[in-house]
């Protein structure tokens, strides 16, 4: 809970940028797919309270719920994008006669550059719910939304077989932010620019988007850099400290040695041709929510209130009986 007031604080020092968009990914409200019964789920209900009204203070643009979000059932989450001051959004969530439960995706536009959120989830089995085929649900409405809009976000709460699936696709997404994945990615990757933040709620990723063209993919400058460097890496290590010695002479007549020289130098080309090409660009930059970063008072004040509650409905209340000596013998009765 200290990570929201914390991050907060960070979000308020950009709120005077043009174009700035907040967005989750999803598995925002619960730590797991189902709730213990009692007091357990009580508390899971009060600091998914006190998530929403944290949210709702500092400002969101898009949420994709993902599977962790329905633990308290569909009710629950309805009645929560009812009091929510930012849209929920996905494109294959439906209700049992298969209307969808939210709107598939939002265009928003800043500046004359229109930015669209998509929400997807991977399957998952909830009462009520119908959770149709990520990869389907998404191609149903992409066409529709790359006519109106110049950059595609994706909300993904994914498995890793649909990441794969999707990755194969090839299809015109600007980025992708996925959640329900343990894993913090360093840089977005060479196919479409793809992010994990983690599970624990301790990282802000801000991306800086460089636009130029809306009809060119984006590049993501980390993932070059990242590259160049590890590519540079190793290639030293197979040196051995002779930093003059030509690699490939040296392994001519070592194909396994010889196969990896090639392939970190393809890798290094690849990088600096998309730098050297890149029109539209992606620049990562990672905020550790951690204790020095203090925390923004209203949102610490929304958590203090739940945390009061909390300890209202989890305090064991006794009801201790009077010992009577209605006989006058100096002992209580029995």
């Amino acid at each position: 809970m200290g990570g929201l007031a914390r991050k907060a604080t960070i979000l308020e020092q950009y709120n005077n940028e043009d174009n700035l968009y907040i967005v989750d990914a999803g598995n925002l409200f619960f730590s797991s797919e189902t709730l213990e019964p009692g007091i357990a789920t009580e508390i899971a209900l009060i600091n998914a309270d006190i998530i929403l009204n944290s949210f709702n203070k500092m400002g969101c643009n898009a949420f994709s719920p993902g599977s962790k979000d329905f633990s308290a059932g569909k009710d629950f989450i309805l009645s929560s994008s009812k009091d929510a001051s930012f849209p929920f959004v996905s494109c294959n969530i439906f209700d049992s006669s298969r209307e969808l439960l939210f709107e598939p995706y939002i265009i928003s536009e800043q500046n004359g550059i229109r930015v669209a959120f998509i929400g997807l989830t991977s399957i998952f089995e909830s009462e009520g719910l119908i959770v149709e085929d990520p990869l389907t649900s998404l191609n149903a409405v992409l066409d529709e939304v790359v006519a109106i809009s110049d950059i595609r976000v994706l909300l993904f709460s994914s498995n890793d077989m649909d990441m794969e699936e999707l990755e194969e696709a090839d299809l015109e997404l600007t980025m992708i932010i996925r959640s329900r994945n343990k894993q913090r990615s360093s840089d977005g990757g060479s196919g479409i620019p793809t992010y994990t933040l983690g599970d624990k709620g301790k990282l802000l990723y801000k991306f800086d988007l460089e636009v130029n063209s809306s009809s060119l993919n984006f590049v993501d400058i980390a993932w070059c850099d990242r590259t160049v460097e590890d590519s540079n890496n190793r290639l030293d290590k197979m040196k051995k400290g002779n930093m003059l010695i030509d690699l490939e002479k040296e392994f001519n007549d070592n194909p396994s040695a010889l196969n990896r020289v090639l392939l970190y130098k393809s890798r290094i080309e690849q990088a600096n041709q998309r730098l050297e090409n890149a029109v539209n660009k992606i620049i990562l930059n990672k905020i550790e929510l951690g204790r020095d970063v203090n925390g923004n008072v209203e949102i610490l004040q929304i958590v203090d209130k739940g945390k009061l509650e909390i300890k209202k409905n989890t305090t064991p209340q006794f009801d201790v009986p009077h010992d009577h000596d209605h006989d006058g013998d100096g002992y209580p009765d029995h």
